[in-house]
């Protein structure tokens, strides 16, 4: 039996008092305290152990110099690119404490090893994307053609676009290396393709249709590749380390973060193409083979030259107007952005493109290049969408040079917008200014001089000598813009590449009547994809209406006969 033991306290006062604490009893509050310090202390270790960080900042406050910051070797595979080895390389030497890095790179067996990798393991995803040259007239390849075909990359990058090329194919390619990969591409259309990332892209380059996708509209259209990290290399919390740092280097392409922009030619729904529509009974004939290809975009352009005018009747003359219910047309391909710098919007007066422009402001419907009047006709077009902001700015140059005064906009006339040299660059400077990818836009002199017969007349493709159309598009270019379009032209005109820009010269009818040649039956859609301010394409789609006036999207011989001759005007 086990005796309880007293304790004799004394108070500080002198007075005796008595208290029995048993041995027992105290044992048990002993263990107690024990108990309830272990808790926060268990609770601390396991927050420390999965954040390295805040352990790190941790033993600084408690003493700085007992901090233990090692410096970990890390590494490449030869099939990581070198451009995005320097990208990984810059995030990662951020890292430091005191001057001292958390990485260094070297070979080193031991060393962690960023490679191609599993999408499990992945740190971040990207596309090698079919490319050709701006000018190739070819504008797709098979996974089976790839095989036969040479691919030329840009020097450094032999070794990486193999690698992602064996995970994808079971087959050896012929890889070649040069400096300049695009002349390489322009001069060798038929034997050759290159791939890039979607960092590299742009719009010098021609995507090509891998299979019939089109990777802008649809990712099958390029090669997926993951970069990771050998974790077998690598403690867990550096592999989060390097993830953290490097999450934001590059993101999964997805083509809903793009902004797409449809641009058309001339719109006349008169004449014999409203005698068409009037026997049809569908205000919305004209737009009846090609609505869903050209209303797939965000912003859906024309230039329509022709007022709505109420009661407006079919008649063969060169004086136009529109029938309001004709407007399903525009409605039908999603048309929300209108150009007014055609010379036939006030044939009927210039009230009935005030009503016009009323029943486009009605649908929320954007307009340049003309307006209700000078100042109006004058104000640029700004559209923010998709982190990117366009402005679109357009001219009549042709009654301008003309003196043709009805048809341009006056102090309180509506009209299209007149042209100067001064007035473009001041446009220019303003959207500029504002942070804006600048689209510039022409009414210009038009070709003529077409052949008594439906046969090919080669001078009209190419851009006019008198007016020089040349010196007029290229200066817009020269004063900032990024694009630069020909909306007048009833036969399509060349195109190029001027000073890292492309110009349109002109894009040829979309919804017209000029059926007794080719030149003015074909067309051309652009196709602008756009991604943070940055253009990445401008994709040409060829189109053809026969007797029937209803324009459709043409491939093989018609697209091929366009576009050669296209590139024979170029010169």
């Amino acid at each position: 039996m086990v005796s309880a033991r007293k304790t004799l306290n004394i108070s500080s006062s002198g007075g005796n008092s008595l208290s029995y604490i048993s041995d027992e009893s105290k044992r048990s509050n002993k263990w107690k305290y024990v108990f309830f310090l272990l808790i926060p202390l268990i609770a601390l270790l396991v927050f420390f152990s999965v954040n390295e960080v805040m352990y790190r900042n941790f033993l600084i406050t408690l003493n700085e110099w007992e901090i233990r910051y090692d410096t970990f070797p890390v590494t490449f595979s030869s099939s990581v690119s070198e451009n995005i080895r320097e990208d990984v390389k810059t995030q990662l030497l951020r890292i430091e404490h005191n001057g001292k890095k958390r990485f260094s790179f070297e070979n080193d067996e031991n060393a962690i090893k960023i490679t191609l990798a599993s999408e499990e393991k992945s740190l971040f995803t990207d596309y090698l994307i079919p490319v050709g040259h701006f000018y190739w007239i070819e504008n797709s390849i098979s996974r089976d053609e790839i095989v036969s075909r040479e691919i030329v990359v840009q020097e450094g990058e032999l070794e990486f676009i193999s690698a992602v090329l064996e995970k994808h194919f079971d087959e050896d390619f012929k890889i070649i290396e040069k400096e300049d990969v695009l002349s390489y591409l322009k001069e060798n259309e038929e034997s050759s393709l290159s791939f890039v990332t979607l960092e590299s892209l742009n719009h010098k380059y021609q995507v090509l249709y891998l299979d019939d996708s089109y990777f802008l509209d649809d990712l099958e259209g390029g090669l997926v590749f993951h970069i990771g990290v050998d974790e077998g290399f690598a403690p867990d919390f550096l592999v989060n380390v390097i993830k953290n740092n490097t999450k934001n280097l590059y993101s999964t392409f997805e083509p809903n973060d793009l902004l797409k922009i449809n641009m058309s030619g001339v719109t006349a729904l008169s004449r014999n193409l409203a005698f068409k529509i009037e026997e049809s009974g569908d205000p919305a004939y004209p737009a009846q083979y090609i609505a869903d290809f050209l209303g797939d975009a965000d912003l859906v352009h024309t230039s329509n030259e022709v007022s709505f005018v109420p009661g407006c009747q079919p008649e063969r003359s060169m004086r136009f107007c529109s029938h309001p219910d004709y407007i399903a047309t525009l409605e039908a391909i999603n048309a929300n952005v209108i150009e007014l710098t055609g010379n036939h919007n006030n044939d009927f007066g210039a009230q009935y493109n005030t009503k016009t422009i009323e029943m486009y402001k009605e649908r929320g419907w954007g307009y340049y290049g003309g307006g209700l009047n000078e100042e109006d006709a004058a104000e640029i077009l700004f559209k923010e969408k998709k982190d990117s902001k366009i402005a679109f700015i357009g001219y009549n140059y042709y009654d301008t040079i003309h003196n043709f005064h009805a048809n341009l906009a006056g102090e309180d006339r509506a009209g299209a917008n007149s042209f100067s040299f001064e007035k473009m660059e001041r446009d220019i400077n303003e959207a500029k200014e504002k942070g804006a990818f600048t689209i510039v836009t022409f009414q210009f002199e038009e070709c003529w001089s077409y052949p008594p017969e439906d046969v090919i007349y080669p001078p009209c493709y190419k851009p006019l000598s008198n007016p020089d159309q040349r010196e007029v598009f290229r200066t817009a270019v020269d004063y900032g813009a990024d694009i630069v379009i020909g909306s007048q032209a009833h036969q399509p005109q060349t195109y190029e590449v001027y000073e890292e820009k492309p110009i349109f010269y002109g894009t040829g009818n979309i919804f017209f009547d000029q059926i007794p040649w080719i030149g003015t039956r074909q067309g051309m859609i652009l196709s602008h994809y756009i991604y943070e301010n940055r253009l990445l394409q401008s994709r040409i789609t060829t189109t053809l209406y026969d007797d029937d006036m209803r324009p459709y999207v043409t491939e093989d011989d018609d697209r091929e006969l366009l576009l050669q001759l296209l590139r024979d005007a170029r010169y």
